[in-house]
């Protein structure tokens, strides 16, 4: 009588080593993921923080120029000014228009046609609603946040 194992044996040995093996690995690609997942959250989230702090510093830009040209002078501002992550681009910040108006009861689309009046600056009211948007550059995460200027 021979002492060895039987190929059938050693197949099913393969067999639940190659699974174990594929568990593990399985496991290590989700953890790599959600660290990166994790890693590019936060990066967002303090870019657009900076991104904030820099407008609130801005000097206000007047809604009597257009809604475009105000929301394209804060990009700019906060596209020169806030230091970019590493592996991120200016074009990943961006302000989502339309900056809105404040007419001293609600905040309105200047492009909208049933609002009063396209900028209220003349009225005495200076507040602008402006929001920031963060995409990663993989694409995978958006973050944004809307901020008060005045």
């Amino acid at each position: 009588m021979d002492g060895g194992f039987s190929l059938i044996e050693i197949l099913v040995a393969v067999v639940l080593l190659g699974s174990g093996a594929a568990a593990v690995f399985a496991g290590l690609g989700s953890a790599t993921l959600g660290t990166r997942l994790d890693r590019d959250h936060s990066r967002a989230q303090a870019w657009l923080q900076s991104a904030t702090e820099i407008l609130q510093a801005a000097e206000r830009e007047g809604c009597d120029q257009g809604e475009s040209v105000v929301r394209n002078a804060y990009q700019q501002e906060i596209r020169n000014k806030v230091v970019n992550p590493p592996g991120w681009s200016d074009s990943q910040l961006t302000v989502r228009g339309p900056v809105k108006v404040w007419d001293g009861d609600k905040y309105w689309d200047p492009y909208d046609p049933l609002a009063p009046a396209t900028c209220f600056d003349n009225q005495g009211f200076k507040l602008q609603l402006i929001t920031i948007v963060v995409t990663s550059p993989e694409g995978d995460i958006i973050e944004d946040v809307t901020v008060v200027k005045g």
